[in-house]
Parts: structure tokens; C-alpha cells; sequence
């Protein structure tokens, strides 16, 4: 189970543990405080809110929420609101200005208590609820850390699994590349001189010799073009085959699907720019899986006027903000260094879309 589940589930129960006791004595009070529900719901709703879209802005609703139950009516269990608000701040804050949070909320709980009750009952209650919001607070800072540990640990095996046929295809076309230099360096250079020997020995010979001589040099003749035909079929197939590895690097992500859209045949020459694109494949991928809560990504990419054309478009929440995170200015400086352009499109509701062009050879080519 994930700990933003479990803060979800701790959340939930300790709203209905705060607001079953003051509903039932709502019922059999004569009026209602509609301030105390205002304050109980702003606290469930900024929850919600924070959940859909993670922020600061709603859990300083929270906390003042939470401090508003208190003040209205203390029936004791209002700190486990503040517990909640400690889990989600372990996974989004260094230790020291966590304290700093828990510190003042709980002065502030503090006060509160002793305001709706008296001082004794108040430095009862506070010290247990800044216990458990120190607890909290670490174990769950903990759990974000481990889970942002196997999200990178399953980020470095996915890509080491999908640069495996890279690599195996760079070695056997720097292989084969060798080979067809070889040909061409240096059993073309013998074969040019057999036929110019051939010629001269023309000039010497006569009658059924000079026929055997002249078949032994259309022989070399052919032999020389069927290695030179060799020798450019070779570098007509070069490059990295990427469409297997992008096929192993999306298959292993559960969430969001990936539809992956590409040719068998898209070849990359340069095996740094092949894996360029297989880095920023993995970035959309990574990206549309931890932060756009998307069920679908769709993937297409293609071979045009000498580059590779690469489209990504998933249906997740998108976002305002313009500005790059470190992942998106990774992806952006390793397209750039290939020779390649990329843009970023996004709006709130409309997913969160990447257009790239890479250069088929390296633009240091």
C-alpha cells in the first residue's frame, strides 16, 4: 500500500473520529453551530483538494481549520487533524521547517484549548499530539523517501533493460562497419590491381590465352562491384534499431497505459542520439506515471525528412505553471546537445503534451 493511500485512509478516519462526537451532540443540542461545520467541512475539502492537486495552500486550510474545531468546540480528538496534516507534510518537507510547522500548530492547538477549556486541560492534551505529529511526520518522510527510491530504481532497471538491443545493435553495426571498411581499404585495393595487371598482360598475349585473360578480368570487374555493392547495402541498414527497446521501456510501467506508436524500422545512426530519445521517452513516461494521474499516454513516433519526429500526449489533469521542472530541463539540454528541438504544452484539465525533433545522425556528425 502506497503512504499517500495511507494518509488518505488515517485523513478520513480521523474526520469521522472528530465529527461523529459533535454531530451527536449537534442532534440533541437545540441549535446548531454552523460555524463549527463550516469549520469541520473547509477541513475535509482542503484535504480533497490537496489530494486532487498537492500544495501549501490547502494545508494551511487544514491547520486553521483544525485550530477553528478546536476553538468552537474541544471534545480532545481534534489533534489527530493536525497528526493528518504532519503525515503530508513527511513527504513533502526537509525535517527543520517540518518542525517548524508541527512547533507552531501545536502552540497554536495549545492555545486554543486552553481558550475553549483551561490551561491544565491544555498542556494535557498538547504534548501526546506533538509526540504523534513528530512520529508521523518521520515515518512518513521515510516512506516518501523509499518510494522515491524504487520509483528510481525502477526507472534505472527499466532503462537498462530497453539499452540492452541498443547496445547489442551498436556492437554488431560497429562490427559490421569494420568488416565493410576492410573490404573496401583493402581487398578492393587488390582487385584494382589484378585488373590493371590483367590489362597489361592483354597487351602480351594472343589468341585463346588472351581470352582466358580477358574472362579473368570481367571476373575481377564483377567481383570489385558485387563488394562495393556489399559495402553500400552495409550502410544503407546503419544505425541503432530503437522500436524494440521503446517497446521493453513502456511495457513495464502499469500506469498510465502506454500506447506506443512507432515502425519496426526507425533507425537512429548515432547510438547517443538513439539514446536520447530513449531517455526522453522514459521522462514522459516517468512523468505522466508520478505526476499527471493519467490512464492513458499516447506515444507516435516517426521517421521524417531526416529526423525522428517524436509526440506524446497523455489525459491527466495538465497544469498551469510554465515553467520546467528538473526532469523536463534534463530532457530539454539532452535534445538540445543531439541537435534537436522540444516544446512542453499544458493546460489545467488537458493533459500534459511533448513535441521533439531529433536528428537522425548527431548534429556533431
Amino acid at each position: 500500500m502506497s503512504y499517500k493511500r495511507l494518509i488518505t485512509i488515517a485523513a478520513v478516519l480521523a474526520w469521522i473520529m472528530v465529527g461523529l462526537p459533535a454531530f451527536i451532540y449537534h442532534v440533541r443540542a437545540p441549535s446548531v453551530d454552523w460555524r463549527w461545520v463550516v469549520a469541520f467541512i473547509s477541513f475535509g475539502a482542503a484535504f480533497a483538494v490537496d489530494l486532487a492537486r498537492p500544495g501549501f495552500l490547502p494545508l494551511v486550510v487544514e491547520s486553521a481549520a483544525a485550530i477553528a474545531i478546536v476553538l468552537l468546540r474541544c471534545n480532545g480528538y481534534e489533534g489527530a487533524l493536525l497528526v493528518v496534516l504532519a503525515m503530508q507534510l513527511g513527504g513533502r518537507v526537509a525535517p527543520v521547517p517540518g518542525m517548524v510547522w508541527i512547533g507552531i500548530q501545536t502552540v497554536l492547538l495549545t492555545i486554543a484549548a486552553a481558550m475553549r477549556l483551561n490551561l491544565r486541560a491544555a498542556f494535557v492534551l498538547a504534548p501526546p499530539y506533538l509526540g504523534f505529529q513528530v512520529l508521523a511526520f518521520f515515518v512518513f518522510s521515510i516512506m516518501a523517501r523509499e518510494t522515491a527510491a524504487r520509483w528510481e530504481l525502477a526507472d534505472a532497471n527499466a532503462e537498462l533493460r530497453a539499452l540492452q538491443p541498443i547496445l547489442a545493435d551498436s556492437s554488431r553495426n560497429a562490427e559490421r562497419l569494420r568488416i565493410t571498411h576492410e573490404l573496401h581499404d583493402a581487398l578492393g585495393h587488390r582487385l584494382t590491381v589484378l585488373i590493371l595487371n590483367l590489362e597489361a598482360v592483354l597487351k602480351c598475349t594472343e589468341g585463346a590465352v588472351k581470352s582466358r585473360v580477358e574472362l579473368c578480368q570481367s571476373l575481377a570487374r564483377q567481383l570489385l562491384m558485387d563488394m562495393r555493392d556489399i559495402v553500400a547495402q552495409s550502410r544503407t541498414v546503419e544505425g541503432v534499431a530503437v522500436a524494440e527497446s521503446l517497446r521493453s521501456l513502456v511495457n513495464a510501467i502499469p500506469r498510465p497505459r502506454v500506447h506506443l506508436d512507432i515502425e519496426n524500422d526507425v533507425r537512429i545512426v548515432d547510438p547517443e542520439a538513439a539514446h536520447t530519445l530513449l531517455r526522453c521517452v522514459q521522462e514522459i513516461v516517468t512523468n505522466a506515471a508520478r505526476h499527471s494521474g493519467a490512464a492513458n499516454l499516447w506515444i507516435v513516433i516517426e521517421q521524417e525528412d531526416g529526423n525522428v519526429r517524436l509526440s506524446a500526449l497523455d489525459d491527466g489533469q495538465g497544469a498551469a505553471s510554465k515553467s520546467d521542472g528538473f526532469g523536463l530541463r534534463g530532457m530539454r539540454e539532452r535534445v538540445q546537445k543531439a541537435g534537436g528541438e522540444i516544446q512542453f504544452s499544458s493546460r489545467p484539465g488537458h493533459g500534459f503534451g511533448v513535441t521533439a525533433m531529433l536528428p537522425l545522425r548527431s548534429g556533431a556528425a
